[in-house]
């Protein structure tokens, strides 16, 4: 009679472990399952990467103006005049891929100090990189400008004037970008062509955004050039800073 109790007790011991081992296993599927079906469930070790919510941004200013709807696909060369020295002198305005179609070149600012009022600086040192990095089918035979414009948050914003003056070889130099959602150096970038080969030239170019409206919101920001293949692209990326 003891011997049939000692087994019964044996057995359940044994039962129990076997439910418990299936409890256990059916509790892992469940886990696997609800993972594969909804992987950003809190409990799984390895959630996928969220991406970020694309974000249409205002411009900068406190009254935007709209941006006028005269889009073209293809680049233009439009001569426009501009006070110079030189009573005779004319510049082109070369317009890159996707910007606007020529405006009248805005005006130069006036002398009275914007004091607080310049919202955008340079985000980072002033970069000169290969230029083939970005174009490889102009190599050396290129000398241009570019870079990004970010907001306080770090998010690109397009639609921002970007207007480049100066001299270059003893020439004057006035060109007028914009930035684009999307361009070879990522959302809100800009590209300006200077030459078709590397030149030296020191603190004689600078870049400075403009508003809609035509209002500086940035300091002239003044770079150099470099007669140098390593050095034929001048990388300048602006940050919102208020």
């Amino acid at each position: 009679m003891a011997k049939k109790q000692k087994r019964k007790s044996f057995d359940a011991v044994w039962n129990f472990l076997t439910l418990l081992v299936f409890l256990l296993v059916s509790a892992v599927l469940l886990v696997q399952i609800t993972i594969y079906f909804n992987p950003y469930a809190i409990f799984n070790p390895f959630p996928p990467y969220e991406m970020p919510e694309v974000v249409v941004l205002p411009t900068a200013t406190e009254n935007p103006v709209e941006l006028p709807e005269v889009w073209t696909e293809t680049p233009e060369v439009v001569e426009v005049l501009i006070n110079t020295p030189e009573p005779t002198a004319t510049q082109e305005m070369i317009l890159q891929d996707g910007t606007p179609i020529a405006e009248v070149t805005p005006s130069e600012p006036t002398a009275t100090p914007f004091v607080g009022y310049y919202s955008f600086k340079v985000q980072n040192s002033i970069n000169a990189i290969n230029g083939a990095i970005f174009k490889p089918d102009l190599g050396c035979n290129w000398l241009g400008v570019a870079g990004q414009v970010f907001d306080l948050q770090g998010r690109p914003v397009k639609g921002i004037r970007v207007w480049l003056r100066g001299s270059l070889n003893g020439q004057q130099v006035d060109y007028l970008s914009l930035t684009l959602d999307s361009s070879p150096y990522g959302p809100s970038g800009f590209e300006i062509t200077l030459a078709d080969a590397p030149v030296n030239s020191s603190g004689k170019l600078y870049l400075q955004l403009l508003d809609q409206a035509g209002i500086p919101i940035s300091d002239k920001v003044y770079f150099d050039t470099y007669d140098d293949c390593e050095r034929n692209l001048i990388l300048i990326n602006f940050k919102q800073v208020r």
